[in-house]
């Protein structure tokens, strides 16, 4: 039929096909199968807590390099987990909760070490189903000095802290802080701790080996939690504790000894033009640079009553020595800073929109660029080590 092909099925054998000679192939090599391990901290590495409050019981904590804002890696942060890292950065603490039907079922609280290194997991502690959970506040799980135990806060919603050994690996007290939250080890002494309290005042704890409480002492009132209450969040101070009011009040705390006590607060708002509109804002709203005594604040206005986790409008750059702002830059949201420990250092901001990463000249705040958008899911904070 003209036009159409006519497709005819062979039924017979067909004999006499030509075939190629075989060739032997060369074996292919053996893989192996490894996990790589992340380029040396420079100190400039983030750790990026990501609460994914969409879908909360998987929060992860992002390794990301802050000179490229490369993401090197993660691991998971669990439901509302609680993140820091031992002094020497060697050792990633990550306390969090895990159910056994992903998000329902029995409760597993549990304190999770990692290698900083290679990410992977090097040990766990079972804790008390009575972990405080949050976005990634480091103020809820801290190492103690020369690295003895860490302290995690508890809240059911009665408050108490849970002492592990870190030698054994085992919990050896839950110490009651009624009326007072955070936990701020003392720089000095490895079995001593503080608290922050609702009447302004500051509890510090002290015990013994086997966990047994030897100590316990209040200080007078350091704040005014009614009219100016104070961020658990703080930073280190050359010995002392820096923590920031709700009106922009800093107050340098010592708790090393046996009570606490402070320096006289002072303002950062003070002697800025409208200082009265401006208020910090955030979930981590100040970083403090040892190496330059400099105070960096997320501020925003117009300053309102319960604006305390408001983004920031602006980012300053603030003397700690001479008490006065330096510099000003434009944020684009921010809701957390970090610092880098270099004598120049850099700073980092967390924008809540549109979820990325901005890095600072320390020095002069101006802007050195910013990360992809949305690497960061919903909130959180960063930390440095």
């Amino acid at each position: 039929m003209k036009g159409w092909a006519v497709l005819v099925a062979l039924s017979a054998p067909v004999t006499g096909v030509w075939m190629a000679p075989s060739l032997a192939a060369e074996p292919l090599p053996v893989e192996k199968i490894t996990i790589a391990k992340m380029p040396p901290d420079n100190g400039h590495r983030l750790y990026l807590s990501d609460s994914a409050i969409a879908h909360v019981v998987d929060g992860k904590i992002k390794v990301i390099d802050g000179d490229t804002f490369h993401i090197l890696g993660m691991f998971s942060n669990g439901s509302f987990g609680s993140f820091n890292t031992s002094a020497d950065g060697h050792t990633l603490y990550n306390a969090t909760t895990y159910f056994s039907r992903g998000d329902h079922g029995a409760r597993t609280e549990v304190l999770e070490f990692y290698d900083s290194q290679s990410l992977l997991p090097t040990g766990e502690v079972i804790l008390p189903t009575k972990r405080a959970q949050d976005s990634g506040v480091r103020a809820l799980v801290a190492p103690s000095a020369k690295g003895a135990y860490l302290f995690l806060q508890n809240s059911t919603p009665a408050s108490s802290v849970t002492v592990v050994d870190l030698a054994s690996h085992k919990v050896i007290a839950d110490l009651p802080t009624a009326g007072c939250f955070g936990v701020y080890p003392s720089p000095t002494e490895p079995a001593r701790f503080s608290a922050l309290c609702g009447d302004g005042a500051v509890v510090t704890i002290g015990f013994d080996a086997k966990g047994k409480e030897t100590d316990r002492k209040r200080s007078g009132v350091l704040f005014d939690p009614d009219t100016d209450p104070i961020y658990i969040a703080t930073e280190p101070d050359h010995g002392k504790n820096i923590f920031l009011s709700y009106l922009g009040n800093v107050h340098v705390i010592d708790m090393s000894g046996p009570v606490a006590t402070q320096e006289k607060p002072w303002s950062i708002t003070a002697g800025i033009p409208h200082g009265n509109t401006w208020r910090p804002g955030g979930m981590q709203p100040f970083a403090f640079s040892q190496a330059t005594n400099t105070l960096y604040v997320a501020m925003h206005s117009p300053a309102v009553e319960g604006g305390h986790k408001n983004p920031a409008t602006e980012i300053w750059r603030v003397d700690a020595i001479k008490h006065i702002v330096t510099a000003r830059a434009k944020s684009e949201g921010a809701i957390g800073l970090e610092v880098t420990a270099d004598a120049n250092p850099l700073l980092f901001a967390v924008n809540s929109d549109p979820g990325n990463i901005t890095r600072f000249n320390g020095a002069t705040l101006a802007n050195l660029g910013d990360s992809q958008p949305h690497i960061l899911e919903y909130d959180g904070a960063i930390t440095i080590k």
